[in-house]
């Protein structure tokens, strides 16, 4: 470098792409989400937050015509081509635990969503969520 310093070497962590912003994802409400295969699944219908951290944790999508959704770990869900994308099978998504879009979720209703993920006892949402209330509001939606 031109200055005499030098540049730091880049860590795992600083090449990982940034998750992401509220902004982007509200403009994703209503895009199509393809599965593996490049079947649809259904439309994005909206995101939920962590009740207490703020911090996004569930992409909703919309599976049926009448309005009923379900929702996958937003971690897993990318953006390209003008569509989402979720490695995940079609037939598997539309048999997820459903709800409304703008329901908010209990701890109870998130331990069945990671259930149905296959997110084990003590790793991710489920350890995030085990220790409160099966009662209390864990997500709230905020797209």
């Amino acid at each position: 470098m031109a200055d005499g310093s030098k540049a730091k070497p880049k860590t795992a962590e600083s090449r990982r792409p940034k998750p992401p912003s509220l902004d982007d994802v509200e403009y994703w409400v209503g895009l199509r989400v393809d599965g593996v295969g490049g079947r649809t699944i259904g439309r994005f219908a909206g995101l939920h937050v962590d009740a207490e951290d703020g911090e996004p944790r569930w992409a909703v999508v919309r599976v049926g015509p009448i309005g009923s959704c379900t929702a996958i770990p937003f971690a897993h869900v990318a953006e390209g081509a003008g569509r989402l994308w979720a490695a995940y099978e079609r037939d598997w998504v539309r048999e997820a635990p459903r709800f409304k879009a703008d329901e908010a979720l209990t701890a109870d209703n998130e331990l069945e969503l990671c259930a149905h993920w296959g997110i084990r006892d003590g790793y991710g949402r489920t350890a995030e969520v085990a220790h409160r209330d099966p009662d209390e509001i864990s997500a709230i939606p905020a797209v």
